[in-house]
């Protein structure tokens, strides 16, 4: 993904990742949010406490707010590492960026919670120090009761759950990197019409018969969309929207064009792909499966093997034995 410019969103689906980010913020106590590299959010805030709230929909101290989350994205993004903070109104927060080939995309922001008495607070640094003064809390009651309704944690507790955001980050990270290096793979793939793993497979061929003929013009929009979008899940109702059609038409269509029915032909062109990237490359099959949209990666292994007489990793094998 290098020389090219990178969007966070290309890293972390903001519609996919929103349920998970809320699930996480369930399981750990935390108030989670996340940003591009401007500090803009990108996702809804995943339990955002009542005194943050209060807190950040105050005149007052908003400013405060959004310069302590501005600040300690920086601060993280400097360090290439979470940065764990008090923020002005002596809470904790941590900061976990988001960075490929250098480059800071955005962060996780994470905390609205108090460290544990018993830890050293002289460990972690307090941003805008002196902003906010505690002894506030006994002239708002509303903002006293939800200050004594936050979480407490250990800094040790912090300190693993930076790490496991932190690997999150990466993992999302690795795996857009990985679906760039397949896409580009995917369309050498579907250009190379001359190669020779095309002229060697003849399965691949048989599917590659909307490129060599002309196929009904009505179904070329589908034929090259399933082509394109195989990591993403292929619907009927969707096809024949692409092409304008009912679902009942574009059925028959397409079984008159002698594809058969969307979802063999869909699953057909998978495992042609399938066996290209095993031939190719040395992904892990759950990565490959994962790219051709079956969450199950035991699944694929079980279609595979049932199109093919062989589990993946077999006819990886029995392809590199056959080459050397």
């Amino acid at each position: 993904m290098k020389n090219k410019r990178i969007d966070i969103q290309q890293i972390v689906n903001p519609a996919k990742f929103q349920k998970i980010q809320d699930d996480i913020s369930t399981a750990t106590g935390l108030a989670i949010i996340t940003v591009d590299y401007r500090g803009v959010p990108i996702t809804s805030h995943s339990n955002c406490s009542d005194f943050c709230k209060v807190m950040r929909s105050s005149e007052k101290y908003r400013d405060y707010c959004e310069k302590c989350d501005s600040r300690g994205g920086l601060e993280a993004a400097r360090l290439q590492s979470p940065f764990i903070y008090y923020c002005h109104a002596g809470l904790i927060d941590l900061a976990i960026p988001i960075v490929v080939d250098n480059l800071y995309l955005g962060a996780f922001m994470a905390g609205q919670i108090l460290l544990d008495k018993n830890d050293n607070i002289n460990s972690l640094e307090r941003i805008l120090p002196g902003a906010y003064d505690p002894i506030d809390l006994s002239d708002n009651s509303t903002l006293s009761k939800y200050y004594s309704m936050l979480h407490v944690m250990s800094l040790e507790r912090v300190e693993a759950l930076a790490k496991m955001l932190q690997h999150i980050g990466n993992y999302c990270v690795e795996q857009a990197i990985l679906k760039a290096s397949i896409d580009e793979l995917t369309k050498k793939m579907c250009v190379d019409d001359s190669s020779k793993t095309y002229q060697q497979d003849i399965e691949l061929n048989k599917l590659s018969v909307p490129h060599e003929r002309t196929v009904n013009r009505i179904l070329q929009p589908a034929i090259e969309y399933i082509q394109q979008h195989l990591d993403e899940k292929i619907t009927l109702s969707k096809m024949a929207s692409l092409c304008k059609v009912s679902d009942s038409y574009f059925s028959k269509l397409f079984a008159k064009e002698g594809l058969g029915s969307l979802s063999v032909y869909v699953n057909n062109v998978k495992m042609a792909r399938a066996k290209e990237l095993l031939k190719s490359n040395d992904w892990p099959i759950r990565y490959i499966a994962h790219n051709l949209a079956y969450d199950d990666s035991s699944y694929f292994i079980k279609v595979f093997k049932k199109n093919t007489g062989m589990t993946p990793e077999e006819y990886r094998n029995h392809f590199s034995s056959n080459r050397a």
